[in-house]
């Protein structure tokens, strides 16, 4: 009985596998082939044919091929699709899924996406962001960007003179003239095909991107209508330009002295580029060496007297130069040769000291200041190169002339006797800007003239300054060596000189003979 019972329970065990795996097998079937749609990494349903999707997409996105002037269109960035095998037959067609994701995420065309990364280009002087290492550009066409590059470059260097540059046929120096000897950006640019999202903002053409590299903006720029008698310095002055930005901004003109017509449309914008040029100019110049003025004192002369002794002649120098330039201004000079051509001679002025009354005045300083032009004293040593001028920069009003050429630990001479009213020896960085680095001006000395009229600031100096607040100083005196200190690209002496009453700076060639 008992083995009847085992066999009969084994004959339903075996049955029941027989029952049920035939039920499997007759319910599930063969898993179905078919492609999941993700949007952004949620399921947004199942179709089976990725083709038909891809097709419809390019079909139906007939105004994005329209704006762009492409031939293809491509899913959203966030969009996959992926092969799976499942039991699911909710299986939906390609127009299901493009209607749920057309008005969700924007779709993508094939582009190219520009870096241009700022992170380790020591050099770049462009305007960005505090912190910002990178810009990225989306283009359409691969060529743009060399030759928006090339424009860009041609703008601040000029077209024949890379054109030379490249073929290897710029005028030999003999005497004075100049030679382009390198030309590169302070970036790095790199150029990666991609698919770009119509979201971002896609620059279609070469003049807009060359705009864009320019001017930081594809906006329409200011422009301005000449009217009879005007010329480029006279507009530029009106917008608070510097004659070189306008002509950056207008490659059209080869120089300030063009003659205008009424009528003629000069673009006024800002150039604020996003890439630096740089390049490298071996110059050959003869430079006049001016003359300075030095004074001596007749106890035999009444206090009225005053005689020039010797006659000042300037002096000729041929000075060879190697001279960076980015976007069109000096960043560095430094002087490699130097020829006299002609010595200069010092006038010497003699002045009387006899009192009427009897006896002799204090004249105080073996140089006396007297606000005349001719009795300030240039700052640096000769040759000299002004740098950068009383004008616009890049937007603000450059309060002073940077004089270069010098070297790096050469001296300055304070232009007039004063009082040091002020100085900074707390930058030890080349090119550092803080407020504990004396903020823009790095090491500098203030001296306020003996007249007190005049605030001269000297900025941009190395710490060894050999004043301090609260001496007074003697016109020629040394007061410190050149440096690149403070908000700096370049070894050069910041000049400045402000009026005590109201503050304001006044352009120092006024006073001094630059």
């Amino acid at each position: 009985m008992k083995d009847k019972v085992i066999g009969v329970l084994i004959t339903f065990v075996l049955a029941g596998f027989i029952f049920f795996s035939g039920m499997d097998t007759r319910v599930l079937g063969d898993p179905l082939e078919v492609y999941q749609v993700y949007l952004n990494g949620e399921k947004i349903g199942l179709i089976d044919s990725k083709d038909d999707l891809l097709a419809l997409i390019d079909e139906e996105q007939t105004q994005t091929k329209e704006k762009y002037n492409v031939d293809k269109v491509y899913p959203p960035d966030g969009l996959s699709i992926e092969k799976v095998y499942t039991y699911d037959d909710n299986i939906v067609d390609a127009n299901t899924i493009y209607n749920k994701i057309k008005d969700i995420e924007p779709f993508t065309i094939s582009g190219y996406i520009v870096t241009i990364n700022y992170a380790g280009a020591e050099g770049s002087i462009v305007n960005r962001s505090e912190g910002e290492e990178s810009k990225t550009i989306y283009i359409l066409n691969k060529n743009d960007i060399y030759n928006s590059l090339h424009d860009v470059a041609a703008a601040f260097i000029g077209e024949d003179e890379i054109k030379n540059y490249q073929n290897n046929t710029q005028v030999k120096i003999t005497d004075t003239g100049e030679n382009l000897t390198s030309i590169y950006f302070e970036e790095s640019i790199s150029v990666k095909e991609a698919l770009i999202s119509t979201k971002d903002k896609i620059i279609t053409n070469e003049s807009d991107l060359t705009q864009y590299l320019m001017f930081g903006t594809t906006d329409t720029q200011d422009t301005y209508t000449v009217k009879d008698g005007e010329d480029l310095q006279t507009i530029a002055d009106e917008h608070n330009l510097n004659i070189k930005e306008l002509l950056i901004a207008n490659p059209k003109y080869s120089s300030s002295k063009v003659l205008l017509t009424a009528g003629e449309i000069v673009n006024v914008g800002l150039i604020n580029p996003l890439i630096s040029v740089s390049y490298y100019k071996t110059v050959v110049e003869d430079m006049t060496v001016q003359y300075q003025t030095d004074y001596t004192y007749d106890a035999s002369q009444y206090s009225d007297y005053q005689a020039t002794t010797t006659a000042g002649q300037n002096g000729i120098t041929r000075v060879t130069e190697n001279v960076k330039y980015t976007n069109g201004a000096i960043q560095s000079l430094f002087v490699t040769n130097k020829n006299v051509l002609v010595e200069s001679i010092n006038e010497v002025v003699t002045k009387g000291t006899k009192s009427y009354s009897g006896g002799t005045y204090n004249t105080g300083y073996n140089n006396t200041y007297n606000p005349g032009k001719l009795n300030w004293y240039w700052p640096t040593t000769t040759p000299y190169m002004i740098m950068s001028g009383f004008e616009w920069r890049w937007g603000s009003h450059h309060d002073g002339i940077d004089i270069s050429g010098c070297g790096s630990g050469s001296p300055i001479y304070s232009s007039t006797n004063g009082v040091v009213v002020d100085s900074n020896t707390g930058c030890a960085n080349k090119g550092w800007y803080g407020s504990q680095c004396g903020g823009e001006f790095g090491n500098y000395v203030k001296i306020l003239t003996t007249d007190g009229t005049y605030n001269i600031i000297y900025g941009h100096m190395l710490q060894n300054i050999e004043v301090s607040t609260g001496d007074t100083v003697t016109r020629g005196q040394l007061i410190g060596h050149m440096g690149s200190s403070g908000s700096s690209t370049g070894t050069h002496l910041h000049f400045e000189i402000d009026l005590v009453s109201s503050g304001q700076a006044i352009n120092p060639c006024k006073v001094l003979t630059c």
